[in-house]
């Protein structure tokens, strides 16, 4: 795997979506938008989904070849484009994840550690049935 040819498609990538979402945005309106988050999300879900087909589509919007792909790029984003630079006098970047599900829904230990250590994800079973509670 070629980790440059990896980030550059998941810049590819982020240009699309920001290209859709700036085209069906109104002139003179304000809009935040992340696709860094939208990626890390997908990213998520394609590396804990049980379910094939939606792992198949996750990989082939994102333009990967596999979730070793994806995580070795995420990998590299937090490791070198994350890292506080503000000791150096450059930026220091934040970013906050969080990942909650419904508590009647299973969630491997495997997963679990995944949100928590790998993609430095707040994580929690909450009550969506009847509350909602952070």
């Amino acid at each position: 795997m070629d980790l440059q040819e990896a980030m550059k498609k998941q810049n590819d990538v982020a240009l699309f979506l920001a290209q859709k979402v700036i085209s069906a945005e109104p002139k003179n309106s304000n809009l935040v938008f992340s696709p860094a988050s939208i990626n890390a999300v997908l990213a998520m879900a394609a590396a804990t989904s049980d379910n094939e087909t939606l792992r198949s589509c996750i990989l082939s919007f994102l333009r990967s070849s596999s979730t070793d792909e994806l995580n070795a790029t995420f990998r590299k984003i937090v490791s070198h484009i994350l890292v506080d630079g503000s000791k150096r006098g450059g930026p220091k970047i934040a970013s906050a994840n969080g990942v909650w599900i419904e508590q009647s829904r299973p969630c491997s230990p495997a997963s679990k550690d995944l949100f928590e250590n790998f993609f430095k994800a707040e994580f929690a079973l909450v009550d969506f049935q009847s509350k909602v509670s952070f």
